[in-house]
């Protein structure tokens, strides 16, 4: 990492505030947004599961994903460790793995969509803003794109990836949605840190967002 700029801080607290509107407005919950001081070489940050976050200059931290414990104790019977769908596409391809993420109910379903938005919104709104063409690509440059991709597996729709890309760049491109993101991020660039009083800059959870790709 290399001394951080102003362009670059102002950059990373658009990121941070695309990611926490989206989670917002697929009712995920964001506690905290943090950005490393504009001239900073190196950022650490604590985060709320005891670990420290290392390597990047913000961070968005949000509600974590609740996934059916019959779901949790398959995947470890199988030798996995990872609940997101990390490195199990093969797994979960398999009839008992489909049958498995065929049984997510309707709200679980959601969860997972709105959590996939939320993580791809970060890069988008990044590239929205500095006049890019948005590419939200599993082996591109962000990681949290495949996290999205790799969460795609937990659902029984198989565009569910392409789905919730599409859908992160439409709303992202609301002139709504796109001032909360810009006023989220001047308040996080002002601040350095943002917790109390975080709820209120965010929107209101959109009623049945985001919406899901077609079944197969």
């Amino acid at each position: 990492m290399t001394t951080l700029t102003h362009a670059q801080r102002r950059t990373t607290c658009i990121h941070e505030a695309g990611h926490a509107v989206a989670f917002a407005l697929g009712g995920v919950s964001v506690h905290r947004l943090a950005v490393a001081d504009e001239g900073a070489e190196a950022w650490r940050t604590d985060i709320r599961n005891g670990r420290m976050c290392t390597g990047l200059w913000g961070l968005c931290e949000k509600a974590d994903l609740v996934l059916p414990r019959q779901f949790l104790r398959w995947l470890m019977s199988e030798g996995c460790l990872h609940p997101d769908g990390r490195g199990h596409p093969q797994l979960l391809q398999r009839p008992e793995g489909r049958a498995q993420v065929e049984g997510f109910s309707a709200r679980q379903q959601h969860e997972i969509r709105a959590q996939m938005v939320g993580l791809m919104a970060g890069p988008a709104a990044e590239q929205i803003f500095t006049g890019e063409a948005v590419h939200l690509y599993p082996a591109g440059e962000f990681d949290e794109v495949r996290q999205a991709e790799d969460l795609s597996w937990l659902l029984p729709a198989r565009d569910a990836f392409q789905h919730a890309a599409a859908l992160t760049v439409r709303t992202l491109q609301r002139p709504d949605v796109w001032a909360a993101v810009e006023r989220v991020a001047g308040e996080l660039e002002r601040a350095g840190t943002l917790t109390h009083g975080l709820r209120g800059l965010l929107p209101a959870a959109l009623p049945d967002w985001p919406p899901g790709g077609a079944a197969v």
